[in-house]
């Protein structure tokens, strides 16, 4: 399953309200991200995302949870979704925001490695 551990000390409330939207359109197809929603205990974000990737439609749901060491970006278990370039780089570019609004937070355990660069 794709992932990105971002290790240090944040909070999922703040993450949520910094949230920002992702919207990358190129030759390869779309990659969006629209709503998102913070569980009643703030401890996970659940983020609406689409990619359109060679005519091919895929909706799933983003998942930012908080772990002891941190927060992990992932797709949200009760997703079935094709874990496509576009999934993953939906995925990353999450990362890659959360890392530039939190700067004490620091890549950890990933499968993605080369979609952060």
């Amino acid at each position: 399953m794709p992932h990105v551990v971002l290790n240090g000390t944040v909070s999922v409330d703040d993450i949520f309200n910094g949230l920002k939207s992702v919207f990358v359109r190129n030759e390869s197809g779309i990659l969006k991200t629209d709503t998102s929603y913070l569980s009643r205990d703030k401890t996970a974000i659940l983020i609406e995302a689409l990619t359109i990737e060679g005519g091919v439609k895929r909706s799933f749901f983003a998942m930012i949870g908080r772990r002891e060491d941190g927060v992990v970006v992932r797709i949200y278990p009760g997703s079935d979704v094709e874990k496509t370039v576009g999934v993953k780089s939906i995925l990353s570019d999450i990362a890659k925001q959360l890392l530039m609004a939190f700067p004490k937070l620091a890549i950890g355990e990933t499968n993605l490695q080369e979609f952060l660069k």
